[in-house]
């Protein structure tokens, strides 16, 4: 799952997802640090970021 709330990151670690992503453009409170410790497995600035490598 993707999710740029700190609520939603934290709901998708309970609820199970195997992959939490979280989309921030911040530092600070809130920001992806925050985040990481909230459960997100990898933090984006940008979603992105998320199709790099790919091969269309």
């Amino acid at each position: 799952m993707v999710d740029d709330s700190l609520a939603g990151v934290e709901a998708g670690r309970r609820g199970g997802f195997g992959l939490v992503v979280a989309v921030t453009g911040t530092e600070g409170p809130g920001g992806a640090a925050d985040r990481g410790r909230r459960g997100a497995d990898d933090v984006v600035s940008d979603p992105g970021e998320l199709l790099s490598g790919r091969d269309d």
